[in-house]
């Protein structure tokens, strides 16, 4: 995916610290981390059974692939990574204590 990787917006300066490594990894595959977040969040607020048919499996899935790249084409100037990340933990918070 190289036009992601033409608008990354994080350039580091002088030496590379662990810091600075991270944050190319996180740009060079910021697509993938938002599809994860958006299966957590799925299967955390709105799954009502987590067995579903195979096909509506697949289906689901490839809607929230797209969903991502989408979300990843607006995380270059828009913080969704740190958006979804804040609605995980809400979502944790909210099933540990109907728990």
């Amino acid at each position: 995916m190289e036009w992601f990787d033409l608008a990354s917006t994080y350039e580091p300066t002088g030496t590379l610290t662990f810091y600075d490594q991270f944050r190319l990894w996180a740009d060079s595959v910021r697509t993938y981390i938002i599809f994860v977040y958006l299966i957590i969040i799925y299967y955390l607020g709105f799954a009502t059974r987590i067995r579903m048919p195979i096909l509506k499996t697949a289906l689901l899935l490839i809607s929230l692939f797209a969903g991502s790249l989408i979300f990843g084409i607006l995380d270059i100037t828009l913080p969704v990574r740190s958006a979804l990340f804040v609605a995980v933990l809400i979502l944790v918070i909210v099933r540990m204590r109907i728990k």
